[in-house]
C-alpha cells in the first residue's frame, strides 16, 4: 500500500532529514463523508465535504497528503509546494484518488472568480484545486518506489471535491446544508457519481484522470 512507499521513501528521496509518517484512517462504510477540519478525517455520509461511495465495502485507506507535507514545515521542500488534501486508495479494486476539496458561499460561478495573492489563478479556486493536485501528483510520482506503484493501479484519478454554502451558511458552527441555483442543479445532474472529466494535459500524461464533482454525489470508488 501506498502508506509503507511513502513512510519508507519519500523523506530519504527527497533529502528531508526528518522521520515523520504519513496519517491513516481505514473504512468500510458504503457510503461516506471526508472532512477538512482536523486533517483528512471519515465522517458520516453528507456530514463532510466530499461523499464518497465504496459499493464493495472494499477497505478505504485514506492518507492525510497535507498533514504530511506540512510536517516537513520551515524546510525549503515545504515552502509554497502545492498539496492535496488526501489520498484515497482501495484494497480491492486496484484505485487510488488524489483528492483536493474546495467550497464557495455562492454558486460554482464564484468558484472561477479569478485570485489574486502570492500566486495568481486566473480560473479562480478550479484553477488552484487542479494545481494542488497536479504538484502532488509530480511529488508522489518523483519518488521512482511510489511511482511504480501508482503506475500499476488501474483507476487513477485526480479528484477536485467541490461543496456550495448560501453566506449565511458559511458562518455555521456544525453542519452546514448545500444550497444549488438552478444552473447548478443542471450541472449536478450532468455530473453523476463519476465525477465530470476534465481535459487536464499535464495530469493526463502522468497517467492521471482530472474529474470534478459536487458534494451532492457520492464519488464512486
Amino acid at each position: 500500500m501506498i502508506k509503507t512507499l511513502i513512510d519508507k521513501h519519500f523523506a530519504s528521496h527527497y533529502g528531508l532529514g526528518r522521520e515523520v509518517t504519513i496519517d491513516e484512517i481505514h473504512t468500510t462504510e458504503s457510503r461516506f463523508d471526508l472532512s477538512e477540519n482536523d486533517g483528512a478525517s471519515v465522517v458520516a455520509y453528507g456530514s463532510g465535504y466530499a461523499s464518497f461511495g465504496n459499493n464493495a465495502q472494499s477497505d478505504i485507506a485514506v492518507l492525510d497528503y497535507e498533514g504530511y507535507i506540512d510536517k516537513y514545515a520551515g524546510t525549503v521542500f515545504h515552502n509554497g509546494r502545492g498539496k492535496c488534501d488526501c489520498i484515497l486508495e482501495s484494497d480491492a479494486g486496484m484505485t487510488v484518488i488524489l483528492d483536493e476539496i474546495t467550497s464557495s458561499s455562492s454558486g460554482v460561478e464564484n468558484l472561477q472568480k479569478p485570485i489574486h495573492g502570492r500566486k495568481n489563478y486566473k480560473g479562480g479556486k478550479f484553477e488552484k484545486v487542479e494545481h494542488q493536485l497536479l504538484v502532488s501528483l509530480q511529488t508522489l510520482k518523483g519518488v521512482p518506489e511510489i511511482a511504480a506503484h501508482l503506475d500499476a493501479q488501474t483507476k487513477k484519478v485526480c479528484l477536485c471535491s467541490y461543496k456550495l454554502y448560501t453566506s449565511e451558511e458559511m458562518n455555521l458552527i456544525g453542519n452546514p446544508v448545500s444550497v444549488f441555483s438552478r444552473g447548478q442543479a443542471e450541472a449536478e445532474r450532468q455530473t453523476g457519481e463519476n465525477g465530470v472529466k476534465i481535459s487536464s494535459p499535464q495530469i493526463e500524461a502522468m497517467g492521471f484522470e482530472y474529474r470534478r464533482i459536487s458534494h451532492s454525489f457520492a464519488y464512486s470508488i
